[in-house]
This record gives C-alpha cells, sequence and structure tokens, in this order.
C-alpha cells in the first residue's frame, strides 16, 4: 500500500483550491503556482515544489498529498509504444491505464473504478469483483502519472474514460476530473480532447447533456439486437437499444456534439454482414459514426477476434449505407494492453507465488 498524509489534493475542485490558500494567508499567485506544479510540471510531492516557500510547502505537506497512485508494474509495446501501468492505490487496490502513440496525437486511457460491475461477457475487467469508485484524484494521478512517465509533459494529449469501470456510474468524480481538465488552471484541454466511453447507462447520458459537460461521447455497442446485445453487454437488459439510441440523439441535440459507437468485433458473433445491415437500420438518421475494431485476443472461450479481411466488409457495408464508419488500430497487443488483462495476470501470478 503506497503510504499517504491528509486529503488527497488532486481531489480539491479549483474554488475550493483557491479558498484553502487563501485562507493559509496566501496571495493568489501561490494559488496559481500550485496549480502549475501539480498539473503542467506534474509533481508528486510538495518538497519538488521549489518556487514555493519551505514554510508553506512543510504546512501544505502536513494536511495534504499530491499523488497516491503508485505504479507498481509497467510494459512498454515493442510494436507500437503503447505503455501500459498498473497503479497500485493508498488501500492496495490495482487499477490499470495506458498511454497510446499515433502519428499525430497521443491518447491517455483511464479507469474511473476499481473493477466493473456489468458484467460485459467478453471484458477481462468484468471476471475481477467491483471494488468501488475511484475519486476524482486518484483519476487525475493516473493522467499525470501517463504523461510523466510518458515523456509528454508538454505536449496536449487526448484523455478517454475508457480503461477499468463504467464512467456513468461514477458520475459526480468523473465530471469533477473533467473540469480540471478543462480549466485553463488544470490541464486546459477542449471538450474535443476528452471522451466519456459508456457502456449505456441512459440517465447517464442525458445527465451529461443536461449539465452541459464539455465532453465527447463513445457508447460501447457491439450489438444491433437486443437479444445479442443482452448477451453480450448485460446492461442492455435494463437500457435496451431503442431507449439508448434515443439518449445519445438527446445527447447530440443538446450539446451538437456527435456520439461515437465503439463495435468491437468477434469472429462468428457479431461480425457478420447481416450484423452489419443491422447495424446500418440502428444508426440510420442518427448523424453518428461507428468506430470498429477487432476484438482483444484473450477474452476467453469462445471470443476470438475477427480477422482485418471480416473488419474491412463490416466496414464497407456499413459505408455503402451512408453510415460513416472508421477502423481502430488496435495498440499494445504484445503487453497485455486489453482493458483489465494486465491487471488479472499479475493478481493471478502474485497469488500463485504466495
Amino acid at each position: 500500500m503506497t503510504e499517504r498524509i491528509g486529503a488527497h489534493m488532486r481531489d480539491l475542485p479549483l474554488d475550493d483550491m483557491r479558498e484553502m490558500m487563501i485562507a493559509r494567508g496566501e496571495p493568489e499567485y501561490r494559488f496559481r503556482q500550485l496549480c502549475q506544479w501539480m498539473y503542467c510540471r506534474l509533481a508528486r510531492r510538495f518538497d519538488e515544489m521549489t518556487d514555493l516557500p519551505k514554510p508553506l510547502r512543510v504546512s501544505l505537506a502536513a494536511s495534504f498529498h499530491v499523488e497516491s497512485a503508485r505504479s507498481t508494474l509497467s510494459q512498454i509495446s515493442q510494436l507500437d509504444g503503447t505503455r501500459k501501468h498498473l497503479f497500485e492505490l493508498h488501500d492496495g487496490n490495482l487499477i490499470e491505464a495506458v498511454l497510446m502513440l499515433y502519428e499525430k496525437r497521443t491518447t491517455l486511457c483511464v479507469s474511473t473504478q476499481v473493477g466493473c460491475p456489468l458484467d460485459c461477457v467478453f471484458c477481462e475487467t468484468a471476471k475481477g469483483r467491483f471494488r468501488r469508485n475511484l475519486t476524482a484524484g486518484e483519476m487525475l494521478d493516473q493522467i499525470c502519472a501517463l504523461k510523466r512517465d510518458g515523456g509528454v509533459e508538454d505536449k496536449k494529449v487526448n484523455v478517454v474514460f475508457m480503461g477499468m469501470g463504467e464512467p456513468l456510474n461514477n458520475y459526480e468524480n468523473v465530471v469533477s476530473a473533467i473540469e480540471m481538465l478543462n480549466s485553463p488552471a488544470g490541464l486546459g484541454l477542449a471538450a474535443r480532447q476528452i471522451t466519456v466511453s459508456t457502456s449505456g447507462v441512459v440517465p447517464g447520458i442525458k445527465r451529461l447533456a443536461d449539465d452541459n459537460v464539455r465532453v465527447e461521447l463513445a457508447v460501447s455497442l457491439h450489438a444491433a439486437s437486443d437479444d445479442l446485445r443482452n448477451y453480450l453487454v448485460p446492461l442492455n437488459r435494463a437500457y435496451p437499444l431503442q431507449e439508448l439510441l434515443a439518449a445519445c440523439r438527446y445527447f447530440y441535440t443538446k450539446t451538437g456534439r456527435r456520439p461515437t459507437f465503439e463495435y468491437s468485433l468477434f469472429r462468428g458473433i457479431n461480425d457478420s454482414l447481416d450484423q452489419a445491415a443491422a447495424l446500418t437500420e440502428l444508426l440510420r438518421g442518427t448523424n453518428s459514426h461507428a468506430n470498429l475494431i477487432a476484438g482483444n485476443t484473450g477474452c476467453g472461450d469462445g471470443f476470438k477476434p475477427s480477422g482485418q479481411k471480416q473488419v474491412k466488409a463490416f466496414k464497407e457495408a456499413l459505408e455503402k449505407s451512408g453510415i460513416l464508419a472508421t477502423i481502430r488500430e488496435a495498440r499494445g497487443q504484445d503487453i497485455e494492453a486489453g482493458c483489465g488483462q494486465l491487471r488479472s495476470r499479475y493478481l493471478a501470478r502474485t497469488a500463485g507465488s504466495g
């Protein structure tokens, strides 16, 4: 377990942080310096903040800690440079986060919960028990650590809440983290640089729209019929497809931001041209975008990724029917970069050696 003293500074909203500094008798510029160290210089401890007076650093360290997530295992893909981190939290729980390098962008994929309660049958995270929600600070820790350890401190990044967990089941903490990402005093990211990926929590989608949260929306669809989606994504039994699509249209109408539908293709399960035709009918008139990817390897018995030839045929069938579609490049295939894979392998190894 990681040692921590006092409250987590990255859990504090900016207004609360400013008021805390004022209450300590500090001028406004000290608050700005503190934000710079936490979110631009990516400090891990107060003693690194060398332009703050030493008495202030000592006083802050007596009441707060800056970062509580410790990287306990990291892997770097020899294929594409993807970095996968396993973080240990202060209570011993483990979460995953990934940094993906592309030619023109860097994407950080972070967790929002320890485990996940949704039980999607092809997801490695679902095999581990859901334990708790992450705080906003624990999400921000992942982002800061990935930027620092990946050598992209000075670069703008895209952040995707798409790791372990269902973001919209941890709504308040996720939105608090997004507000810090949006803020010029935080990471200063635009709405188009932040994506919330949900398995289809309809009330949360509507709430994002009503609250005007500055974020893009991705929906993990994976099927075009309720029968198949009930099996793949059991949450569909609570929020079936027509209800989910209505919420997505509501999000687009309220925000002007077009949802993306994520579709992982598994051989012989959801990758046929008949399934492509059903997906076309489902998405017709939604002004939406389908993001296709071959499913992860190692998802369990009966789940094998579709071949690239079939993925391309599926994409072409959508496009011929007027549905905008792209193929998302798989990353980190040699380092267990799929959601939940590194954590479950690590826990199995450590249990076996205990």
